[in-house]
């Protein structure tokens, strides 16, 4: 009889702890959020495990590719794991920029502010197309050809004064 007595006490006192736990595990979980949290990087997967979205101080390289320079901020991968985009920090740079990658791995498309002031790049085989921006106060387009060498400028300063400049590449020597 004592032997049964201490089984059936270990099993209540068991069953309390255990739903005690589960108590305060399913308050703490449901109604509590957590204060902090402190992570280097945090991978956001899809149903097959695939980072698919990557928050990141510094971001890792791009797979197959080597950054740079370092970044901060958030990577958007394809199912592959190739980055295909982000919103990325370049401190060292002074760039903070949402861009769209080729499947080649260049920046096709920056949106950015380069040292607080505002620009737009277009890439095409990893040569700048265009360029939209703003730099110390003159609004400006510069359309480049397939070789990334700029041939048209067009500008208005901040007191309203246009140019239109035809930038001629420097002749080939004969």
């Amino acid at each position: 009889m004592s032997n049964l007595l201490r089984r059936l006490v270990m099993v209540a006192a068991g069953s309390c702890a255990v739903g005690a736990l589960g108590a305060c595990t399913g308050v703490t979980a449901a109604t509590q959020p957590t204060a902090a949290l402190s992570v280097r990087e945090l991978n956001i997967v899809d149903e097959h495990g695939q980072a698919r979205l990557r928050i990141g101080a510094p971001l890792p390289d791009p797979k197959g590719l080597k950054r740079a320079v370092k970044a901060v901020g958030i990577q958007f991968m394809d199912p592959d794991g190739h980055e295909i985009g982000g919103l990325a920090m370049i401190d060292s740079l002074g760039f903070t920029g949402l861009c769209f990658d080729s499947k080649e791995g260049y920046e096709a498309m920056c949106m950015s502010l380069l040292n607080g002031e505002p620009n737009i790049t277009f890439r095409h085989d990893w040569k700048e197309r265009i360029i939209l921006g703003v730099e110390k106060g003159v609004a400006s387009i510069v359309l480049h050809d397939a070789q990334g060498t700029p041939h048209l400028r067009l500008e208005v300063d901040k007191d309203g004064k246009t140019r239109v400049e035809g930038v001629t590449p420097a002749p080939a020597s004969r």
